[in-house]
């Protein structure tokens, strides 16, 4: 009979594969939000001028919706139609309750006969927190 000995053993140690994926996707997956979120704010509009205006409040995120010059309708980025934007907000309402809220970014040239509906399909899906984007007035 023959007795093993310290050489024909294999040194144990974490595999340490699986570790280095889960990172590598967290690095994915964060990189994709960021950029996604980035992209909402880079619309090209010229926000209008406030005197006064107030920090974004970072223990909330409102979700964005734009309005451009030519009075199209942007929710995350996409083009959506006043139907599509009752549906959006009434599912906003569904998912986050009270908390849900919104940030509408408007060209300063919109009338406000094209930021209206906005406020007013908010309203009928039961919205009560609605901020307007704004630059900080420059002396």
């Amino acid at each position: 009979m023959r007795v093993p000995s310290n050489q024909d053993r294999r040194p144990v140690g974490a595999n340490m594969t699986p570790m280095i994926d889960v990172v590598f996707l967290l690095i994915i997956f964060f990189l994709v939000s960021s950029h996604l979120a980035r992209q909402e704010n880079r619309l090209p509009l010229d926000l209008p001028t406030a005197s006064t205006f107030g920090p974004n409040d970072p223990d909330r995120a409102p979700l964005t919706i734009s309005v451009d010059s030519d009075a199209r309708y942007r929710v995350a980025g996409n083009m959506v139609d006043l139907q599509g934007l009752h549906h959006v907000l009434r599912e906003l309402r569904k998912e986050l309750g009270p908390r849900a809220a919104i940030r509408i970014r408007t060209d300063k040239g919109v009338q406000y006969r094209f930021v209206e509906p906005v406020l007013r399909a908010a309203v009928k899906a039961g919205l009560t927190d609605a901020t307007i984007a704004v630059r900080e007035k420059t002396l």
